[in-house]
């Protein structure tokens, strides 16, 4: 008779035994200083304050608590210390400024050891091997390279603009899907950076990978999704007795493969690009292995793919929920600048301040990584007088710091661009949270903020326009300027909406250019390129 059973329930006893070890420990701990923590829900033994998360939006609960608890608020997930940060003061003097304490991230098992082999950027520990890879991305990120690109985000913009145009022609008072063509310019313009390859329809193969590649990233990084995450001691378990492990290897072999095989595409199309870069004038990429290469590029386009898409989705919700009054000075403002002969190029930007406070204020008031995404601390700390203890998850709430009423004034819920402008129309230095903070900023926003100004210029510029008519009740569509998906990334629930020309002289500067997909895209890659590398040249 077999002893598999036995040895089976042995090893998970075991397993459970050594994940009770820590919890026993924190909770000892916290009884003896608890009242140094900061304040928060009241918990229970061994779970903590795990029953009072609800099961969506989260950020909203947090942000709620807030008003409650103050700018600094301590959970106990199960053991697990939890910090969570509500106001842009505490985020900056504890991200930011001791970036050296809190720069570190939560272990992940399932989204980042096993799915990822330990390779997503985003969620590498804050070490030499992130400092590596840090530097090897700077080159191509930082603000003069950015700048380099934008006839790429300019040619993307203008192909955007033809696409919603026909889209709405074709589909009348029913509205095109615009998510869908932004979401294909951002990709096109990335992917064409990345790997050397445009997309055209948005349905490419390839293209179709990379989006679920993202989804289930975002699935497997779900907080309490797997419980190899709560008692990272069961990843230790048998593949037998851990059936997590099967799903992720086969998730790590789909994702290997798109990394894989796009990489390989970039080295043979013509033209400069981010792939090129790594093996022909990186010297950190030398000597790596290529499947970590192929991860660094690949995470690079998915990161970048998704929140500026997001971000373009959220300014169409704005405009069509508030945006009487804002839009028609946008447009205004347009029309004085830039006229109705030619449209805005990213040259314009300093004379446009308030498409800037555009910007500014669609990432402040629905910021796509709502949540933010979670710090870790390995020593202890003190702040405004309350231990944070050392293992701490710290995150900044980026729903609630966005509505930081010392910072960016009242009215917090309303899309209001003037709050970014002084009275002299110039932009405030204020501060831009929806990219992160201290060390773990995101590398690419200078790029991210020159498309979205292109994109968001050229939109206002050419367009007015309203929401779908619904096919089952004939009326317009009601678009709920809160309604979003759950999950890592906060996107708009979908709807239509109709594009239509502010005028003749629109339809015909967009039509008239004609389709972007014939020009040479090669040739815009190797000016960009070599702009990069003289600029390093002067550097």
């Amino acid at each position: 008779m077999s002893s598999t059973p036995d040895l089976s329930t042995a090893a998970v006893w075991l397993a459970v035994l050594a994940a009770l070890v820590p919890l026993i420990k924190h909770l000892w701990h916290t009884s003896t200083e608890g009242k140094r923590l900061p304040p928060g829900p009241k918990a229970l033994p061994l779970v903590g304050n795990l029953h009072h998360l609800p099961k969506r939006r989260q950020f909203e609960e947090f942000y709620r608590w807030s008003k409650q608890y103050g700018p600094i608020m301590y959970l106990d997930m199960a053991g697990q210390p939890f910090i969570v940060l509500s106001s842009h003061q505490a985020a900056q003097d504890l991200l930011s400024r001791r970036g050296a304490r809190y720069s570190d991230r939560p272990r992940r098992v399932m989204c980042g050891e096993l799915v990822t082999k330990g390779m997503h950027m985003l969620l590498r520990p804050y070490d030499a091997a992130y400092l590596l890879h840090q530097r090897m991305e700077a080159p191509l990120l930082g603000v003069r390279a950015a700048r380099g690109y934008a006839p790429l985000q300019d040619l993307e913009a203008r192909q955007l603009l033809l696409d919603v145009l026909g889209g709405s022609d074709a589909a009348g008072e029913g509205g095109v899907d615009f998510a869908h063509h932004i979401e294909r310019a951002m990709a096109s313009f990335i992917y064409s950076l990345a790997y050397g390859y445009r997309l055209r329809t948005g349905h490419e193969e390839s293209f179709g990978a990379a989006k679920r590649v993202q989804a289930e990233f975002a699935r497997t990084g779900v907080v309490g999704a797997y419980i190899v995450d709560t008692l990272p001691v069961l990843n230790k378990l048998p593949a037998f007795l851990a059936p997590w492990k099967r799903e992720a290897e086969e998730l790590y072999q789909l994702e290997e493969s798109l990394h894989v095989g796009n990489m390989q595409r970039g080295l043979k199309n013509p033209g400069w690009n981010f792939t090129k870069h790594y093996f022909n004038s990186c010297p950190e990429a030398k000597g790596m292995p290529e499947v970590e290469v192929a991860f660094d590029l690949g995470i690079l386009a998915d990161a970048a793919l998704d929140t500026s898409t997001v971000t373009m989705e959220w300014f169409v919700v704005a405009w069509l929920t508030s945006g009487g009054r804002w839009v028609a000075r946008a447009q205004e403002l347009l029309d004085n600048v830039v006229g109705r002969g030619r449209m805005p190029q990213l040259e314009d930007r300093d004379r446009l301040a308030y498409i800037e406070a555009i910007v500014n204020e669609t990432m402040r008031w629905r910021p796509v990584v709502v949540a933010g995404v979670p710090h870790a601390t390995k020593t202890e700390d003190t702040y405004m007088g309350h231990k944070i203890p050392a293992g701490s998850i710290v995150m900044g709430n980026h729903y609630a710091i966005a509505r930081d009423e010392s910072v960016f004034g009242d009215r917090p819920d309303d899309f209001i661009p003037e709050r970014w402008l002084a009275e002299d129309g110039s932009l405030k230095d204020l501060p831009q949270t929806g990219f992160g903070f201290g060390r773990r900023i995101c590398s690419g926003r200078n790029i991210a903020r020159n498309g979205l100004f292109i994109h968001m210029a050229k939109l206002l510029w050419a367009f007015d326009i309203e929401v779908g008519v619904s096919e089952v009740t004939g009326e317009r569509e009601a678009v709920d300027d809160l309604a979003g998906s759950e999950g890592f990334v906060f996107v708009p629930m979908p709807f239509k909406a109709v594009f239509h020309p502010r005028g003749q002289w629109a339809r015909d500067i967009i039509e008239g250019q004609g389709s972007t997909h014939d020009i040479d895209h090669a040739e815009l890659l190797d000016q960009a390129g070599s702009d990069r590398m003289a600029k390093l040249d002067k550097a």
